[in-house]
């Protein structure tokens, strides 16, 4: 098994604070995100020879501070212009040499029992998400909808649709975080439909549910697109024990509630 953490992003705004690092690398209350991050990892077993982590913005700050650590490091040179799916393409090699995937997003924190639930997981394709996200999202902003994006599953729990924007919270079962597994046929989907989106995109032809290129995909693009194309994805159920940290706003939550646990 081996960890990709998806770094690249430059997190305007979270600005003052990225003006010289990444957004991986603010800290919450004196320890970085990324750092929270990979000691969750450790705690749960992961080596740090089995992390990759995907820079694009301030990569060096990144590689100098890790630089006594055996934590492997790709680029994104094209951070600037592209967004998750081709950052994580940047791993691309690693893929198609592993059989087993965890993709995790770099400004994300979570306890040990939320990675531990994605260890645990046994289809090919699964994807962590949170029931409840409603009253972290009504911390987050005024109206929870307003950033809330769908995300519905069957009754055997796999997902019918992620990532898109709506007015009705029917359709918001549960949240998306930005953590999941690829394994065996599930990791070759994920690569065959990343392919298919970049042909799509050099065809001039339109992607699943979405007028995003190839370029600017969102990882939910990605993850529609193979829910469209017939593929399995396992909603993997968590409640809390994550935070997201896009903003200062959403940073002073984080400290809040973490000084008080």
């Amino acid at each position: 098994m081996k960890i990709i953490i998806l770094a690249a992003g430059q997190g305007t705004r979270l600005r003052p604070l990225t003006d010289d690092r990444p957004k991986c690398m603010v800290k919450v209350n004196g320890k970085s995100i990324i750092e929270r991050q990979i000691d969750t990892m450790r705690a749960c077993g992961i080596e740090d020879t089995d992390i990759t982590i995907v820079t694009g913005y301030c990569g060096d700050v990144l590689r100098r501070y890790f630089k006594n650590t055996e934590i492997h490091f790709i680029v994104n040179e094209q951070f600037e212009t592209t967004n998750m799916v081709c950052s994580l393409m940047c791993a691309r090699e690693l893929m198609e040499a592993e059989e087993d995937i965890i993709v995790s997003y770099g400004d994300i924190i979570y306890e040990k029992s939320v990675f531990e639930k994605i260890l645990s997981t046994e289809d090919e394709l699964s994807v962590i998400v949170d029931d409840g996200w409603y009253g972290y999202w009504s911390m987050r902003g005024e109206n929870p909808l307003d950033d809330a994006e769908t995300l519905m599953f069957d009754e055997n729990d796999f997902l019918t649709e992620i990532g898109q924007k709506t007015t009705e919270l029917s359709k918001v079962q549960s949240q998306y975080i930005g953590l999941m597994r690829f394994k065996g046929n599930g990791l070759k989907a994920v690569l065959k439909i990343s392919a298919e989106a970049r042909t799509r995109t050099e065809e001039g032809k339109v992607l699943w549910r979405t007028d995003r290129t190839y370029l600017k995909m969102y990882m939910t693009d990605l993850l529609q697109g193979m829910i469209d194309e017939g593929n399995k994805l396992k909603a993997v159920h968590i409640n809390r024990g994550w935070y997201e940290i896009d903003d200062c706003d959403d940073l002073n939550i984080v400290e809040a509630e973490l000084k008080e646990a």
